[in-house]
């Protein structure tokens, strides 16, 4: 959990920049620089260091994978999104459609009877790297989906929130060898999920911007440009550069995949500003707390 904040953090400062070439260039460069969190150019009311919804939203996934038992429900998940949003104080980050929804609504079944779950962008899959601590694959791939059809109940939305489920129990379980990933995939997905998106698996990212693209939304363009990044690097330095050079949705593939390696380069140095001034210091939100989530999902997970 922590791993996935200083991720989305970090990276949130370069997100969709590409916008202003000349803003963009340079914001690339001082990314680049890794001596302090960025302000974002276009976004004054994210603050450096703050962390967006792909982290909100995978610590609401963990609190219910802590405070509940399988079978999970989407009045559980609801009820979770809702709570944390609330108690990080409404942070800005989140969808404009979105952030008004979850501001209008007062309880998790008001969320269940109100939300529109037609997304197939990646909301859904940015927030599946905790689902990866399920030891029962099965179960592991019925929750997630559970989680993923609440807002995105789409073939693309489902598709992408497995993978990343899939690829942090792999990095888990299996010692993440990513260069094997393909034959894993292929065996624990669905045999119409291999055959129309397999190439996400088998072919290089071609190095553009992580968005929408035709006929492709940004969540499978998300997991194409993560496991890229997950088979050709080898430390998260080296992720973090790659992914702010491509430009585009740069938070939510640096969650996603700072949260999958994390499991491997536990022991990695990062630079102590990502640490110290997450979420500005504050213990509410930030590194202790992160960190005390994290444990209590492990203690529960690893018996």
């Amino acid at each position: 959990l922590l791993k996935i904040a200083l991720g989305d953090a970090y990276a949130a400062g370069v997100e969709f920049i590409e916008k202003s070439p000349d803003v963009a260039d340079e914001q690339v460069k001082m990314a680049l620089r890794f001596i302090k969190y960025l302000q974002h150019p276009f976004h004054a009311d994210l603050k450096p260091g703050s962390y967006t919804d792909d982290t909100e939203m995978s610590v609401a996934n963990a609190k219910v994978l802590i405070e509940h038992d399988y079978p999970f429900t989407k009045l559980q998940f609801a009820q979770a999104y809702l709570d944390e949003f609330n108690r990080g104080g409404r942070r800005k980050g989140y969808a404009s459609g979105f952030y008004k929804f979850l501001s209008s609504i007062s309880s998790g079944q008001e969320f269940v009877d109100r939300i529109r779950s037609d997304s197939d962008q990646n909301g859904a899959a940015m927030r599946s790297v905790p689902f990866g601590v399920m030891s029962d694959i099965a179960e592991m791939i019925e929750a997630v989906t559970i989680q993923a059809s609440l807002t995105h109940d789409t073939h693309p939305g489902i598709f992408s929130s497995r993978v990343v489920a899939l690829m942090s129990h792999f990095a888990l379980y299996e010692g993440g060898n990513f260069k094997d990933i393909d034959g894993y995939m292929e065996w624990h997905l669905p045999k119409k999920d291999f055959q129309k998106y397999g190439y996400v698996f088998r072919d290089p990212w071609d190095g553009g911007l992580v968005n929408n693209r035709p006929g492709c939304p940004v969540s499978i363009t998300t997991v194409h440009a993560v496991v890229h990044l997950l088979k050709n690097n080898n430390s998260l330095m080296d992720i973090m550069r790659q992914l702010i050079l491509w430009r585009g949705d740069t938070d939510s593939v640096a969650a996603i995949s700072w949260g999958i390696f994390s499991a491997i380069a536990q022991n990695e140095k990062l630079p102590e500003f990502l640490y110290h001034d997450l979420e500005l210091g504050n213990s509410k939100t930030g590194e202790r707390y992160l960190r005390s989530m994290g444990d209590k999902l492990f203690e529960k997970y690893s018996k």
